[in-house]
């Protein structure tokens, strides 16, 4: 299963082996999370899990695809940055809006769908704790 993830998101252009690591928790956390919520919760729930948790990836997806292609920009990577964060923001900001508004989503769900990233980058992060810990 892995190795299909790694080839899969290899040859969507994220060639940096640490963010295919990332990038594959992350889809591994959100279908983990995403049974969790269905089996278990009701549907607004559900639905607030799904929406913020895709909203958070799509973003998290898009940053990291931006980050390895402006380590080689020399000019304009300023400005492309700047384009990029305030279209997602802008985007993120419909999309929540019309979640809550008008498709009833739960706001707590998609806080916990959103917060999903951060548990990520914390898993990332005692991985590459641990790995440091055992080369001592």
């Amino acid at each position: 299963m892995n190795r299909l993830v790694e080839n899969f998101l290899y040859n969507r252009g994220f060639v940096l082996p640490r963010v295919r690591f990332l990038l594959r928790n992350q889809l591994y956390l959100v279908m983990g999370g995403f049974l969790f919520f269905l089996l278990f919760l009701p549907g607004p729930w559900v639905t607030g899990f799904a929406i913020g948790a895709l909203v958070g990836t799509c973003n998290f997806f898009s940053l990291a695809k931006l980050a390895q292609e402006l380590i080689y920009v020399q000019r304009g990577a300023v400005v492309s940055l700047l384009f990029s964060f305030y279209l997602r923001l802008i985007l993120t900001g419909v999309v929540l809006y019309l979640a809550i508004g008008l498709w009833g989503a739960d706001v707590f769900a998609l806080l916990i769908g959103l917060s999903i990233i951060l548990l990520n980058v914390f898993i990332f992060g005692a991985t590459l704790v641990s790995q440091k810990l055992k080369e001592a």
